[in-house]
């Protein structure tokens, strides 16, 4: 288990008064599931999962998965965005669990356009520059 950061409550809507904590971690066995199904990342880029959290471009509502959130952030330097997928800690019975990274990849920006038609977003970057 790796220790990523803390989520910005103010950035997570009707979830801010939900979550137990705003720690977040991601397991080994996340980081090898990553690296398995979705070979195309770059070590270097594995990197960007705390710049990610500290900083998303958008946050959206997972609508499949119960207390599940969806980060996403472009780095204009690498010309990339990036997906993150965070299940949030919200049973108050399991105070010693924490915010988990469930995934991470790369997507289009025609996939983003799809998620801000097709999502609820939760937060928005007003300028989202880097």
């Amino acid at each position: 288990m790796k220790y990523i950061g803390k989520l910005d409550v103010n950035k997570l809507g009707k979830y801010k008064d939900k979550i137990v904590t705003e720690d977040v971690i991601i397991t080994n066995e996340r980081i090898e599931h990553i690296k398995e199904h979705h070979p195309e990342l770059k070590n270097r880029e594995l990197k960007f999962i705390k710049k990610l959290l500290k900083n998303p471009d958008y946050i959206f509502e997972d609508r499949k998965n119960k207390d599940t959130i969806l980060m996403v952030k472009e780095y204009r330097y690498y010309n990339k965005l990036f997906r993150m997928v965070v299940k949030l800690n919200t049973n108050i019975e399991a105070i010693d669990k924490f915010n988990s990274i469930i995934s991470f990849w790369h997507i289009s920006k025609k996939k983003l356009e799809q998620y801000k038609r097709n999502e609820k977003i939760i937060f928005k970057m007003i300028d989202n520059t880097e």
